[in-house]
């Protein structure tokens, strides 16, 4: 309400003039702190001057780990446990069995022809320390008696004794044979060193007489050394290439015998 109007009123009305004034005092000092809050509320404060915004940092890209795997180091293939036969070669049938047999020197002593046969010889060998043999062999057809006689020879000497054509034969001499025609085969036996006496034990080169011989080998055992006996390396009696020999040299054969012939 305007003031100059409540004068007027004030003036015209007495008191009613003077209520009706404070009565509109009481509503400006209203309006005037109402005006006053809002002025307050709206003005900016010091205080709140934002501060200017901070330079982001460049990102740093982390790695794609799922397109970019990191590799793996390369597995070393651990070679397997080495086998018996890898570390140390199998042995061969005859090698644990040639230990096992006893092969002498001997001399022919004595000739016969056996009565009822016409392939054997009945022979007396002589294997050394006093061991004298009988012997029946099937050289008939292929040697006389005097390329026989007082001939050193070797000799299986713990073979079990067998009979042949009604006689006992107490060991076995050793020969080589070779085919010269079809009906022609060339037989001899072989050939100890120069110097060799009945009772000479023979090995293989490059070892020692055996000291394991049995005192009868196993016939089985025994076929699993004559199935690689070979006349080799020049005319060589050879125990599946290996060189025969004595204390005194290596053990041969006639130049006729060829490498390669078979020796029974």
């Amino acid at each position: 309400v305007p003031v100059r109007q409540c004068l007027n009123i004030m003036n015209n009305n007495g008191s009613k003039a003077v209520a009706l004034l404070d009565k509109a005092l009481a509503l400006l000092d209203s309006m005037l702190g109402t005006t006053a809050a809002d002025c307050t509320a709206n003005a900016p404060l010091a205080a709140s001057v934002p501060k200017p915004a901070a330079a982001p940092s460049p990102a740093v890209p982390k790695p794609d780990v799922a397109s970019a795997p990191v590799p793996k180091p390369a597995s070393v293939p651990v070679p397997a446990p080495a086998t018996a036969a890898a570390v140390t070669d199998e042995p061969k049938p005859w090698q644990p069995n040639f230990g096992k047999v006893l092969i002498k020197v001997a001399r022919v002593v004595s000739v016969e022809e056996v009565e009822n046969s016409t392939k054997l010889y009945r022979l007396k060998v002589d294997c050394g320390g006093g061991d004298v043999r009988q012997v029946c062999a099937g050289l008939r057809q292929f040697l006389t008696p005097e390329q026989l006689q007082d001939v050193l020879v070797c000799a299986v000497c713990n073979l079990k004794p067998a009979k042949l054509a009604g006689n006992l034969s107490e060991a076995m001499l050793l020969a080589a044979e070779v085919e010269k025609g079809p009906e022609d085969i060339l037989v001899c036996t072989l050939i100890p060193p120069s110097g060799s006496e009945p009772g000479d034990q023979v090995f293989l080169e490059g070892g020692a007489p055996s000291t394991e011989t049995v005192k009868q080998i196993k016939s089985d055992h025994f076929r699993t050394i004559a199935a690689v006996l070979r006349v080799a390396d020049g005319g060589k009696a050879t125990v599946d290439g290996i060189p025969l020999v004595t204390a005194r040299g290596t053990i041969t054969l006639p130049a006729e015998i060829k490498d390669g012939s078979t020796i029974r």
